[in-house]
């Protein structure tokens, strides 16, 4: 199916905030939405503006009639499941609540030109029971969530992707530099949050690594910035997310465990899938996709830029 790029001189003008803060990234409010105007990445509000203006552009003869593409098309704008409150992936700003950045917003934006020619999504905050309900119901066209597939949700709805691959990470104090990544991690003391996949994923890794636990992330952190650590484990986008707010730390290095992150879609709608695995593939083949991770996640890392995850190589995708 043939595709064509076009360069756009304008975006999109504001559109009224309908709605407040959600919870977390993996779960908020679904009471209400918020449209949201064109904005840049976690770099800065302006950062990812030539990525915008060069983004895919679908032939009109891909918006099949009567298809929910040519849906969206009409409407004019993408519904979109997202936080409201994930530093890096989708974070309102408070101080400008039509501003949302963030790695997962980026991309639903991107989606949004794809389909409409302009960034316009309305943004609907889900808690994490709520996802499956909200496209099954048409509340939203896609869902942008740190949304893990699996077979069993895949039972309930589809999903695009993976477009991104989480899992395990490591991060350690700013100055550190002879810690890469898990490899590095053997005779080390290593802080852990207590009952998270890490108390028995780094023992498995790293046998000879001293393990030590705390209650919560926050103590965590505060844990490995005064030294009684040499590296932190945890989910690397809740890495990324104290890495941004602490200076002090840094991410080094990619997952060491896998957590395939997919585009939700509404069931029994195979077309519009397809539809948006050729987007994926299209925004990996250009580096769009790695220009918005570097502006967004890759911001709080050691610098490298992952590959992206292949289209349909995980179970439910």
């Amino acid at each position: 199916m043939s595709r064509t790029l076009r360069r756009r001189t304008t975006l999109a003008a504001s559109l009224a905030l309908v709605a407040s803060l959600g919870l977390g990234a993996c779960g908020s409010s679904d009471s209400g939405s918020s449209a949201v105007p064109p904005s840049g990445g976690g770099g800065g509000e302006d950062s990812l503006q030539s990525v915008y203006d060069a983004a895919p552009v679908a032939d009109a003869a891909a918006l099949l009639s009567d298809s929910t593409m040519a849906a969206i098309k009409e409407r004019g704008v993408l519904r979109v499941g997202a936080a409201l409150d994930a530093p890096l992936l989708s974070q309102q700003d408070p101080a400008n609540p039509d501003d949302i950045q963030g790695f997962d917003i980026d991309l639903a934006k991107m989606l949004a030109i794809y389909i409409i020619g302009e960034p316009n999504i309305e943004v609907v905050p889900p808690a994490s029971e709520t996802r499956e309900a909200l496209l099954q119901n048409g509340t939203v066209d896609v869902v942008f969530n740190t949304y893990t597939i699996t077979e069993e949700r895949a039972q309930q709805i589809s999903f695009a992707g993976p477009y991104f691959v989480s899992g395990l990470a490591v991060a350690v104090p700013a100055d550190e530099d002879s810690i890469s990544g898990i490899d590095d991690l053997g005779g080390k003391t290593v802080i852990v949050g207590a009952n998270t996949p890490a108390v028995t994923a780094v023992p498995e890794q790293q046998p000879t690594a001293e393990v030590v636990s705390f209650a919560t992330d926050p103590q965590c952190v505060q844990a490995l910035t005064q030294g009684r650590g040499d590296a932190y484990v945890q989910d690397y986008t809740l890495l990324a997310a104290d890495a941004q707010a602490n200076s002090g730390i840094k991410v080094v290095g990619q997952p060491f465990t896998e957590e395939a992150y997919g585009i939700g879609l509404p069931p029994n709608d195979p077309d519009f899938k397809q539809f948006v695995n050729d987007w994926l593939e299209q925004i990996y083949a250009d580096g769009s996709w790695a220009e918005i991770f570097d502006a967004t996640l890759g911001t709080v890392g050691d610098g490298s830029t992952p590959e992206p995850p292949t289209i349909g190589s995980v179970p439910g995708s």
